[in-house]
């Protein structure tokens, strides 16, 4: 599963989501990055999607959440993706 996180540099929410989402990757397999709004590829995905409001949740290509979720809401959208497992 591949879940991308677009977030900008001047988005406070952002580092908020990122760090609810960090946590959610310690949990589970997922190809997970961060991409920024300043980079080019994260303009490539805002217009793909007609995105005007960040963060932004991607998986697998459609964007499925606006804003900063919960750890609870993160869970619950990348849930059929496997538990790591720890040593």
């Amino acid at each position: 599963m591949k879940v991308q996180l677009l977030v900008s540099d001047a988005c406070a929410p952002c580092d908020q989501a990122e760090k609810v989402w960090c946590g959610v990757v310690a949990e589970r397999e997922l190809e997970f990055s961060v991409v920024n709004l300043a980079e080019p590829e994260g303009r490539q995905l805002a217009d793909r999607l007609q995105l005007r409001t960040i963060p932004a949740l991607v998986v697998d290509g459609v964007l499925v959440a606006i804003g900063v979720q919960s750890a609870e809401e993160a869970r619950a959208l990348v849930s059929r993706a496997p538990l790591r497992k720890h040593p």
